[in-house]
């Protein structure tokens, strides 16, 4: 009775993780939007937590997660003039990004 019983309660509970996960992923694609200034084309959340956004328009995005996504708005304004990115990748230490106007930019975590 109690395989039964978590058979049948087992869909209710990953419908109810899956809701908050698809929450989460609309965010990310909302910010990507804004940041690549096309549809996005693919997304995608790593086993490694990563995520990885590919835009229509071939730019690419590596972030570490969603507060990366909002600096990310902030370097777009201050370095890109609001253009968007070709190009952006978190590493350890710094930022690495291209403008979608060709610029090329290494600014410091």
């Amino acid at each position: 009775m109690k395989n039964l019983l978590s058979i049948l309660l087992l869909p209710l509970f990953a419908v109810g993780c899956s809701k908050s996960v698809d929450e989460r992923a609309d965010e990310y694609v909302e910010a990507s939007f804004t940041l690549c200034g096309a549809k996005v084309q693919s997304y995608s959340l790593g086993d490694d937590g990563k995520i990885r956004i590919v835009c229509e328009n071939d730019s690419y995005f590596l972030v570490k997660d969603q507060g990366t996504l909002a600096y990310m708005q902030e370097l777009n304004g201050a370095y890109c003039q609001g253009k968007g990115f070709n190009a952006f990748h978190e590493r350890k230490s710094y930022y690495t990004f291209i403008c979608s106007g060709d610029k090329s930019f290494n600014v410091p975590k």
